[in-house]
């Protein structure tokens, strides 16, 4: 068994996809990350992809995009000790929470530390409970709304420097698949919510955004998109990076399915 490299994502997709999509829960990131990739007409070099194999079956992979924490799979005990010399250029990793311990010990055999950075947890909606609307009314965001969309966007990340999501994954993209749920109070948009491509019978909720102060718009838009997700995926995901907005998603019926910690590598 080894680890198999690319620079391209569709060959990755190709060789990887049965894997991903035996768990499409466990595998949301890497999936959503991936279809993201292959929909960029200009990408920045540099994304490479990786997939463990044992004869020609995936039994693991990597997913590494420019300005991201590499984002690993579920993984093999086996594949780990040779990850961090296929990692050796990465800073961050995130992996599941019961392999930290594996691959931390991998990566102390190479002379480096990996501290913990962050936690994230992984929930699946069960039994959707939406919180009490504000006034206005939702409706489906068109291409007419780009500009606007574009200009919170530019908002967010101004409020959120260490944030380093693509403007085209969390709104292009998802305009351009009727995922975007906007708030309007008075036929003016007030908040948005978006989320991704449905991949395998699963979406995952994206950006919730107001502009102003509070956030009782961007939450309303965020349960109606959740609504309108469920109506066609078996498993509708959202990630949370607290526990305050895990108890918050518990409390609309999300259950959590897995923990996840982004690592930092550091030399010793």
């Amino acid at each position: 068994m080894t680890w198999t490299i690319t620079t391209e994502v569709g060959r990755f997709l190709a060789e990887g996809m049965p894997f991903l999509v035996s768990d499409p829960v466990a595998n949301t990131v890497l999936l959503t990350e991936a279809h993201f990739w292959r929909r960029l007409s200009n990408p920045v070099p540099g994304a490479r992809f990786g997939w463990w194999a044992e004869g020609d079956k995936a039994h693991g992979a990597f997913v590494h995009i420019p300005e991201h924490a590499v984002v690993c799979s579920p993984l093999d005990p086996a594949s780990i000790a040779d990850l961090p010399g296929v990692l050796a250029n990465a800073s961050h990793l995130g992996v599941e929470a019961r392999d930290v311990d594996a691959v931390t010990a991998a990566w102390r055999a190479k002379r480096q530390v990996l501290r913990p950075r962050a936690r994230i947890t992984l929930l699946r909606l069960h039994d959707f409970r939406s919180r009490a609307f504000p006034e206005g009314a939702p409706r489906l965001a068109i291409a007419g709304d780009l500009p606007l969309l574009r200009s919170w966007f530019q908002l967010f990340q101004e409020q959120n420097p260490d944030d380093a999501s693509h403007v085209e994954f969390l709104v292009d993209h998802p305009l351009e698949e009727g995922g975007v749920t906007l708030w309007e109070v008075d036929s003016r948009p007030v908040a948005m919510a978006s989320r991704t491509s449905e991949v395998a019978g699963m979406v995952r909720m994206g950006l919730a955004f107001q502009p102003t102060r509070g956030n009782r718009y961007a939450d309303a838009a965020f349960d109606v998109g959740c609504a309108e997700a469920a109506r066609t995926a078996e498993h509708v995901l959202v990630l949370s990076g607290t526990p305050e907005a895990t108890a918050e998603n518990q409390s609309l019926g999300f259950t959590p399915v897995q923990e996840r910690v982004v690592l930092e590598v550091a030399e010793d």
